[in-house]
């Protein structure tokens, strides 16, 4: 409970009124003096009275203030403690309430930082991968370019063996026509320019080697000449008549022949 503060008096401003104990006359001078007296005296004692409680009141006063003032101190010193000890909680819990909100704050940043560093490690990665994709479409497509390239180089080489190869034996077909024709005009030419009629063995004999040697276009001039000059199939003492059993005699083309029977003829020789 509050108390009112102290209330101080001076005594400077406190006027004390004196009854006046004169009569209105003066009395006789033994008197008048005894008087005198006892008005100094009566008026000494109530001084002293006055001054008495004056002091005492003054003392009382004093003591009072004094108790209330040490009370008052106390009370204070009291909230003034109290107040430093608010102060001093409210100062922690706002360190504490600072420091915390400093660490999430330094964690929230750091939870960003790493965030960031992962979005962007994930972002280099993917343009990594990217670009390693794009590398391998690149070489991807380089390559199967360069395999079209050499696919058609192979086939332009291909193609110019092939042609070399047809050449090669279109070449040698003619150079084996050149011989046999050569070798088959040799023989006719030989065997009209005979002066004496041939041997049958040397002629069977190189009747079969120009067989052997010719091929099938050659080998029919051969028969279908040897046919036309009655070395084949012919019946008579005076005829020479040549044996070509077991003779290649295949793929020849008769159409030049005169007739089916001759060609029956020729063919049953075969």
């Amino acid at each position: 409970m509050a108390t009112a503060p102290p209330v101080f008096m001076d005594p400077s401003q406190i006027h004390l009124a004196m009854p006046n104990l004169l009569p209105p006359s003066a009395p006789a001078p033994s008197q008048s003096r005894l008087i005198d007296i006892l008005k100094i005296l009566v008026g000494l004692c109530i001084a002293l009275i006055l001054g008495a409680i004056l002091i005492f009141l003054v003392t009382a006063q004093r003591t009072s203030n004094g108790i209330d003032l040490r009370e008052s101190n106390e009370k204070i010193a009291k909230l003034q403690r109290e107040s430093n000890e608010h102060i001093a909680r409210l100062q922690r819990e706002s360190t504490e309430n600072l420091t915390r909100v400093l660490r999430e704050q330094q964690l929230r940043v750091e939870n960003q930082r790493i965030e960031r560093q992962e979005n962007l490690t994930e972002k280099h990665r993917l343009e990594d991968r990217l670009t390693e994709q794009q590398h391998r479409q690149q070489d991807l497509s380089l390559a199967m370019e360069q395999s079209k390239k050499q696919l058609e180089m192979e086939q332009h080489r291909l193609q110019i063996l092939l042609e070399e190869q047809k050449l090669a034996e279109q070449r040698r077909k003619e150079d084996i026509s050149r011989v046999n024709a050569n070798l088959l005009s040799d023989f006719i030419q030989e065997f009209i320019s005979a002066t004496k009629p041939w041997n049958v063995t040397i002629l069977q004999l190189k009747v079969q080697s120009l067989i052997t040697r010719l091929d099938p276009y050659h080998k029919s001039s051969l028969i279908s000449f040897l046919y036309k000059m009655k070395y084949l199939n012919v019946e008579g003492p005076d005829r020479i008549s040549l044996d070509l059993q077991g003779a290649n005699l295949k793929d020849l083309d008769l159409d030049d022949m005169d007739t089916n029977s001759d060609q029956s003829k020729v063919c049953s020789l075969i």
